[in-house]
């Protein structure tokens, strides 16, 4: 449900939504609050896959990986195997993929199944055969479709194939003579795949990122991804990856990574690519957009995007959000939503994230790429004469890892208050629903309270601050009560939320039946 604010009646229908704190849109004041970020924890096992069988090379984590929770709650990864890593011109080039599997009772601890399609060097493995009619994925993303009547489309593939030579002669727009477009695979069951017989159904979108994601309410697909990337020029004596940057020219010719945004009905026709995120005032000079983990958290469409720094050639994640998945907001030096490790460990120099976070109890699951490598000393160091021991790495040097960061359910963004007691009051909202829910958390001596306004800011009898049996606990979905009511539907038309709070975290809040 997409909130709809009504300027004539001056009131929001919120229905059963829950109302998060990402920026003001649902507050009208504030007295002694601060808008605090929370980060995820590590788990401690991390990383949870590596490589670990004899026929891996260099298994891939960084754009290259999807997990994906089945309806009998089995978790479920793909990812990629890299096992060649040149950036030379001609057959060599290719990076040559291979697609692998692996799945968890629990998001924790995974097996590598042996799947029988693949064997290698006599071991039966989890690689995944794939009809390479034109190229292997060298980036790819996946969603579960219920709806779709066919269940051999149960599972849809978005990629990006590679090939020796496919956009020679050239077909496409892109700068690569061994990526062709957008393609499109099928399966019943993740593990089978058919290709679309339309591939490749766009011939602008390319390079090596993306994520699709499947937007039921409305009916249709969207990839995030990047197109039209200007530094990639297919000149193999320029340099392909770092290039001029304008910065007076912010939304003109930018030659970075930047995230694009492209929409389709039916998979097979799209809309032009439109720019989304661009590196601008928030970042710094040699900032670029790798991709994008697109989620929902209520009215907002948010992302975990990763950012690459050129020049120390390391890679963060930060939390973006908007409003309708095409103004992007940045947050003005907020944390790192997972932090890199310390010296000498497994995720040190660079964090990845292209897996939307996925709720688990009352905790969110947020899957990570790690690597203990700069992005791409160990490739193209050598040849540019870059004086570290990374230039000389062979693949079995380059450690990459899918690692585990958890975090409270609806966690990213808390309205907090400390020693002073802090109130806000909310825009006037319509509900029907029955019960106020609220997902908060009280340090000790600390409380919230909460009563029930008219649009003028009068409490409803009943309601009222005095009435309301104070809440001091640690709960994602604690039902507000005022002396033991906890129905607050009888009170007619459009109402505000008043909070009082000290020594307390909001996260949000929701008007539902249960």
């Amino acid at each position: 449900m997409i909130t709809d604010y009504d300027p004539d009646r001056h009131f929001e229908h919120i229905d059963d939504q829950p109302q998060y704190f990402l920026d003001d849109t649902i507050l009208e004041w504030v007295k002694n609050i601060t808008r605090t970020h929370h980060a995820p924890q590590k788990h401690p096992a991390n990383p949870l896959i590596v490589r670990d069988q004899p026929w891996e090379v260099w298994p891939h984590f960084n754009t290259t990986v999807c997990v994906l929770r089945d309806e009998a709650g089995r978790f479920r990864c793909w990812y990629l195997d890299f096992t060649r890593a040149s950036f030379q011109v001609g057959a060599e080039a290719l990076m040559a993929p291979r697609l692998s599997y692996a799945e968890s009772t629990d998001g924790m601890r995974w097996d590598k199944p042996e799947l029988g399609q693949v064997c290698v060097d006599g071991h039966n493995t989890n690689r995944i055969d794939w009809p390479a009619a034109i190229g292997y994925p060298i980036a790819f993303s996946i969603v579960a479709d219920p709806i779709d009547p066919n269940p051999q489309r149960r599972y849809k593939m978005a990629y990006l194939p590679e090939g020796h030579n496919i956009n020679i002669p050239k077909q496409s727009t892109i700068t690569h003579s061994h990526s062709l477009g957008l393609c499109f695979a099928y399966s019943p069951d993740g593990l089978h795949w058919v290709e679309e017989s339309a591939n490749p159904v766009s011939l602008v979108w390319g390079s090596d990122v993306l994520t699709l994601v499947h937007d039921i309410e409305r009916r249709r697909f969207v990839i995030y991804g990047r197109a039209r990337y200007a530094a990639e020029t297919g000149n193999p004596t320029g340099d392909q990856w770092f290039t001029r940057y304008y910065p007076s020219q912010p939304f003109g010719f930018v030659p970075k990574r930047s995230v694009y945004r492209i929409e389709s009905a039916d998979l097979l026709h799209w809309s032009e690519p439109q720019r989304v995120l661009t590196p601008g005032v928030y970042h710094n000079l040699d900032d670029q957009f790798y991709s994008l983990a697109f989620f929902r958290l209520g009215r907002y469409h948010c992302g975990l995007l990763p950012v690459f720094h050129t020049v120390e050639n390391t890679k963060d994640s930060e939390l973006v959000f908007s409003h309708d998945g095409m103004a992007w907001q940045h947050y003005h030096n907020a944390p790192w939503v997972v932090g890199r490790g310390d010296v000498e460990t497994w995720d040190q120099y660079q964090i990845d994230t292209v897996v939307s976070p996925m709720r688990v109890g009352d905790q969110y699951f947020i899957y990570y790429g790690g690597a203990d490598y700069h992005h791409d000393w160990p490739l193209v160091g050598k040849a540019q004469g870059l004086d570290t021991p990374e230039a000389s790495y062979t693949l079995d040097q380059l450690n990459d890892g899918l690692g585990l960061a958890v975090l409270r359910v609806g966690g990213f963004v808390s309205l907090d208050a400390g020693l002073r007691e802090g109130t806000l009051c909310t825009r006037p909202f319509f509900s029907s629903g029955e019960r106020l829910f609220i997902n908060a958390r009280c340090s000790e001596g600390g409380y919230i309270d909460v009563e029930v306004l008219d649009p003028f800011e009068q409490p409803w009898s009943g309601f009222t601050r005095a009435e309301c049996d104070q809440f001091c606990g640690d709960a994602v979905d604690h039902c507000v009560t005022w002396q033991g009511r906890a129905a607050i539907n009888g009170i007619v038309g459009y109402t505000r939320l008043r909070f009082h709070l000290r020594h307390a975290e909001l996260y949000s809040f929701r008007i539902a039946d249960a």
